[in-house]
């Protein structure tokens, strides 16, 4: 499909138009300006893969990475056991022919898995007869009904290997395919999938004109952005399940492109190997091959990708078929008032032009096919409304596949259930934040509940680091979500766990809930509405709060509130610490070459950094490292300009897995926050975790480090460098070290936990 309009003059039409329509835009009933709205919503496609080529030099000779395939001279690290998945329906004629295109693989799979979707030709006879002296295992599952999604979910369930590799029986399989597709998984242990390509078999005119419309030159693609077909691609089980499997929810196609999409989220190595090939046969009729493009725009409709190709698609026939309208109009108007004849004369003409233009579109295709003539302009014309009117009944589906999409979720949550029946209770968070982004109070909670036996699912938005589909599990029982929210409103009095006040609107879905109100944030911060946080005040079970401010606030309408302060992660911290002889991160070794005192600085950059305090503190100390660990979250970081400074050295935000690997080189801690409402109002995480890491902590005059044993706390820019220089001495200090752990012990998120299970249980 083009991206953009035939010539300038179409797309001036459009632009007008769309500009008229969107002044009439109140004439539009409301349901057709939401189905528009519907319509032209694209599914967006977030890359997170690093795509290493393997082929040969004449292939991308200007694409990095690669890896060359040339000659014989590959060295693999082992060899890897590899299980081949297919689903089959109908496919007897074919069967034999497949498995023989198997044996004359270079390199025959561990084991073959075929999913029969409910056969009634005989197929499953025919594979059974043939297995029982088939030199490769090979496993036959009945799936009645079974959709191509399903049935590979159900194969891929059921392989012994790590390395899944999928085709399809209506393909002719190269002999070097499985070969060089695996190759990439014994070269590199950090590949996750690799993709194959794929060709249409081109046997007839029919077959041609197929490979006109799907084929697509491989030269023409892109490594980084090449989407694979499951025709031709193996991969790892685990993106499989970090993918959240095929989706088994879409209706007649579409399957191969969301699964890309979801796996494309996955930080992950891929492989693209263009030679590792397989030819599928297309459609064998017109009927079979408009079924088919029918199919797959149904597919892109129910999924929403490719909806801005959509769009210029109708517009383009819509374009077409109103000048068409136009002409058929004159024709009856000139019918009417200048009589039979000059009507007729303009309907000659009409199909005179029309035909004219079909034959000059189509006897340049014609050659190209291998015949005379073919009517190319007309089968051109009916696949283009075809796919406009599947992508339209796709986006009408819509409704249907998010009830379906919530049962399937449903069936898995009641799996997830079964395997956890000694869990003390069943939390749900909504959607408020990445387990991924700014590892906070929420996550350290979640874990925390997890460990006292409570099944926690922690939904998460996809919003910045995340790419989880339905449930992943991160811990024993903490699931990360992202689904629809009815999912769960079948649970029997499950505790609503809500972080920010705006999360009420799900309170509703929920059967009989417990509801946790944990306000650890001023309002400022979290973005929800004064109104919000009244309701939440008024609907919660339990009310929570993180300081001696927000409490006061809260207990104007709530006198039952409850202070938790923020805590620690203490054994995680301790297990952190390096060894002796440990190797730095990379980025962190510049930081040490000149074994000048570090100071450091772990969380966000935000506009509550006393960027005036650091430069005054910068500019003093030239001699010693500042380290700042965090994200830019406002961009004030970048506009402070202390960035210039030779010894300021910021590193980005760190996974919460390898944060302590830098901290624990820090030699003094600092929380240099303006005394503003929204920092009046916060327990800072940072100031146990520097402690954790043995390091002692200089901060502003924050309220909730005021009284906290060991802070060291500043009411002045000056007394805040002094104390600076306090701090680099109590780095010999022992004493003063062990006295600061003994603090922090007491502090755990885990004591945090073990203070609102008391209070849930007092509700009773």
């Amino acid at each position: 499909m083009k991206a953009k309009f035939s010539n300038p003059v179409r797309e001036a039409i459009f632009h007008t138009a769309k500009s008229v329509l969107k002044s009439m835009r109140w004439l539009i009933p409301e349901r057709f300006q939401r189905f528009y709205i519907e319509y032209r919503s694209e599914l967006p496609l977030i890359d997170r893969t690093e795509v290493v080529l393997y082929a040969g030099t004449e292939l991308f000779p200007e694409y990095h990475p690669r890896h060359s395939l040339n000659g014989d001279k590959i060295s693999v690290r082992q060899r890897t056991k590899v299980s081949l998945i297919s689903t089959v329906r109908n496919e007897a004629s074919n069967t034999r022919d497949w498995l023989v295109s198997l044996l004359q693989q270079e390199r025959w799979p561990d084991e073959v898995i075929i999913t029969d979707g409910g056969s009634t030709d005989g197929t499953p006879d025919v594979i059974r007869e043939l297995a029982s002296s088939f030199p490769i295992p090979i496993r036959l599952l009945d799936a009645p009904g079974a959709n191509i999604a399903q049935g590979r979910n159900l194969a891929i369930q059921n392989a012994r290997y790590p390395i899944i590799a999928c085709t399809d029986f209506g393909c002719v399989l190269d002999p070097n395919w499985l070969r060089l597709l695996i190759i990439p998984f014994e070269i590199d242990d950090s590949i996750q999938l690799s993709a194959g390509y794929y060709r249409i078999l081109q046997d007839n005119l029919l077959s041609r004109l197929c490979a006109h419309f799907f084929g697509i030159d491989v030269h023409a693609v892109s490594p980084q952005t090449f989407l694979p077909s499951s025709r031709s691609l193996a991969m790892k089980k685990d993106l499989w399940l970090q993918a959240g499997k095929y989706p088994e929810w879409l209706s007649l196609a579409g399957e191969d492109t969301l699964f890309n999409y979801h796996a494309k989220g996955q930080p992950a190595r891929w492989a693209f190997v263009p030679q590792a090939q397989v030819l599928w046969r297309a459609p064998d009729t017109l009927i079979k091959l408009f079924r088919t493009y029918f199919r797959y725009s149904v597919g892109d409709g129910e999924a929403g990708t490719s909806a801005r190709l959509y769009w210029y698609k109708t517009v383009e026939v819509l374009w077409r078929n109103g000048i068409r309208a136009v002409i058929l109009l004159i024709f009856l108007l000139v019918l009417l008032l200048a009589g039979t004849w000059w009507g007729l004369w303009v309907l000659a003409a009409w199909f005179a032009f029309e035909i004219s233009r079909m034959v000059r579109i189509s006897l340049p295709m014609s050659a190209q096919l291998g015949t005379r003539f073919f009517p190319y302009s007309l089968v051109n014309e009916i696949v283009g409304m075809l796919q406009v009117a599947g992508f339209v009944k796709g986006v009408l589906n819509r409704p249907n596949l998010l009830e379906r999409q919530v049962e399937y979720y449903r069936r898995e949550l009641a799996q997830i259930l079964d395997q956890h029946p000694d869990r003390k209770g069943i939390i749900v968070y909504p959607p408020t934040h990445d387990w991924g982004f700014m590892f906070q109070r929420p996550h350290q909670m979640a874990r925390a509940f997890a460990s006292k036996g409570y099944l926690y699912f922690f939904c998460t938005q996809n919003e910045r680091t995340d790419a989880v589909y339905g449930f992943q599990e991160v811990e024993h029982g903490l699931y990360l979500s992202h689904l629809s929210m009815e999912v769960f409103d079948d649970l029997k009095k499950p505790i609503v766990y809500i972080g920010s006040a705006w999360n009420h609107k799900y309170l509703s879905l929920f059967n009989n809930p417990i509801v946790i109100y944990d306000h650890y944030d001023d309002l400022e911060v979290s973005g929800a509405s004064f109104e919000d946080h009244l309701s939440m005040l008024q609907a919660a079970s339990l009310v929570l709060v993180t300081n001696e401010r927000l409490l006061r606030n809260v207990q104007k309408y709530r006198q039952d509130a409850i202070l938790i302060p923020n805590g620690v992660d203490y054994k995680f911290i301790q297990a952190s610490k390096p060894k002796p002889g440990d190797e730095p991160p990379k980025d962190f070794a510049s930081c040490l070459q000149g074994k000048n005192p570090i100071v450091g600085y772990s969380g966000a950059l935000a506009e509550w950094v006393d960027y005036d305090l650091l430069r005054n503190v910068i500019s003093q100390r030239p001699d010693w490292e500042f380290v700042l660990v965090g994200v830019d979250y406002d961009n004030s970081l970048k506009q402070s300009g202390i960035l210039k400074f030779p010894h300021v050295h910021w590193l980005g935000m760190k996974p919460y897995a390898q944060l302590f690997q830098y901290v624990w080189r820090f030699d003094v801690g600092i929380i240099p926050f303006k005394l503003i409402p929204i920092t009046l109002s916060t327990s800072p995480i940072k100031l146990y975790e520097y402690m954790a890491c043995e390091k002692p902590v200089v901060t502003t005059a924050l309220p909730d480090c005021k009284n906290v044993p060991g802070a060291m706390v500043a009411d002045s820019n000056d007394q805040f460098l002094h104390l600076l220089d306090v701090a680099i001495e109590k780095t010999k200090d022992q004493a003063y070290l062990d006295a600061i752990k003994q603090v922090v012990r007491q502090q755990t998120w885990e004591r945090r936990v073990a203070q609102v299970i008391s209070a849930l249980q007092n509700l009773n």
